[in-house]
């Protein structure tokens, strides 16, 4: 074997090692970009204290008449708005993971197949049921006409959201059901009011 014959083998050599490398460097990428957030304390310590702010509004869904669908006693959630909490809501929330006539909208969706409400339930339980998030939730109710309140509320971003199921009622209106949210930023002692929460079908999203 020559001289240039040698040459020529480790060029080659080399060369496949790199590319070796760069497809197992866009493999571990890959990988990572579908990994959760990692559940962060730091990020929440802000809002586990009581704050001087407040935030009050209605909560509703469009039904397809355009009347405002309220129900009474819904629990209505203020979740802080973080890395964690952020991936849940814009997977499931924003892109909405439930279709119309239940189910998940895609294969990557980790909501089962079932009817749309307890799609819906099955959602909103993915991030309600985590013990480590629950000391930074605070909860409260829609009265009759959807109105709520939260007060004690420290200063950040916030997600408010809540599952209304309808009534099961004869008339379509009656049975109207989805996720309503708003996202909000309070400064400290900021008292918001007349928020409006509804589904993003309606034209105030």
């Amino acid at each position: 074997m020559t001289w240039r014959d040698r040459q020529l083998r480790r060029w080659l050599a080399g060369l496949l090692l790199i590319s070796g490398f760069h497809v197992a460097l866009a493999h571990a990428v890959g990988s990572g970009t579908s990994n959760p957030p990692i559940f962060n304390d730091k990020e929440l310590f802000a809002y586990r204290a009581k704050g001087r702010g407040s935030a009050a509004g209605q909560v509703f869904l469009r039904a397809s008449s355009g009347k405002a669908v309220t129900q009474a006693g819904a629990s209505i959630y203020l979740i802080p708005m973080v890395s964690y909490t952020r991936a849940w809501f814009d997977k499931n929330v924003r892109e909405n993971s439930c279709t119309s006539k239940g189910g998940t909208s895609s294969p990557e969706n980790s909501v089962t197949q079932g009817s749309p409400v307890e799609c819906l339930r099955e959602v909103m339980a993915q991030l309600l049921t985590d013990k480590r998030l629950i000391p930074y939730l605070r909860t409260t109710r829609a009265n009759p006409t959807g109105h709520f309140w939260f007060t004690k509320v420290p200063p950040g971003r916030y997600y408010i959201v809540t599952l209304l199921e309808g009534s099961g009622g004869a008339h379509q209106d009656e049975r109207a059901m989805g996720i309503a949210w708003l996202t909000i930023e309070l400064d400290a002692d900021e008292k918001a009011t007349n928020l409006v929460v509804t589904d993003c079908k309606s034209i105030l999203c």
